[in-house]
């Protein structure tokens, strides 16, 4: 079991150990989280950042609606391969790992973070500044944005993961 903790994060990356051969459905779960891991720069930031702390470019408003988005599309994941389906059924089956994702990571940052900002954004911010200027003026930004780093670097730790353990093709570099 590998327990990855990043700031106020944590997460058990335990996977069913891989003897023997994967089931095409086991790496196609695994694919899917992936491809939906590397797609999206609110998840994993920009790729060529290693520290996970570049936002530039990004209006957080959209990015959150993409962290929620991403938070969805992982309840699908988990009801399209159910535990049950999937031969390696045990508590470090991806599914596990799916849910403690959502409960430990997703759910506490979006809980913490998305209606703050957006109550902010919407409620109290100079709605007259352009957007980059006007989310810079949040009195929170330097927590949030530790918090969403954070947060990316254990997702990155998760692609990187998923990457080894199931044998998947590296898309991100």
């Amino acid at each position: 079991m590998v327990n990855f903790s990043e700031g106020s994060f944590s997460v058990n990356f335990g996977f069913v150990t891989l003897g023997g051969k994967l089931s095409e459905e086991d790496r196609q779960c695994a694919w899917e989280l992936y491809t939906e891991l590397c797609t999206r720069i609110s998840v994993t930031g920009k790729q060529k950042d290693e520290k996970c702390e570049n936002f530039d470019g990004e209006i957080f408003v959209q990015s959150l609606d993409s962290l929620y988005t991403f938070f969805q599309e992982l309840r699908g994941i988990m009801r399209k391969f159910p535990v049950g389906r999937l031969k390696r059924n045990d508590k470090y089956h991806l599914g596990i790992l799916i849910n403690n994702i959502i409960r430990d990571v997703l759910r506490p940052f979006l809980e913490k973070w998305q209606s703050d900002f957006r109550h902010w954004y919407e409620y109290e911010s100079n709605k007259k500044l352009p957007p980059f200027e006007r989310q810079s003026k949040y009195p929170k930004l330097k927590e949030f944005l530790s918090d969403w780093t954070n947060l990316r670097l254990v997702m990155r730790e998760l692609q990187r993961t998923l990457t080894k353990k199931y044998k998947l093709v590296r898309i991100s570099q």
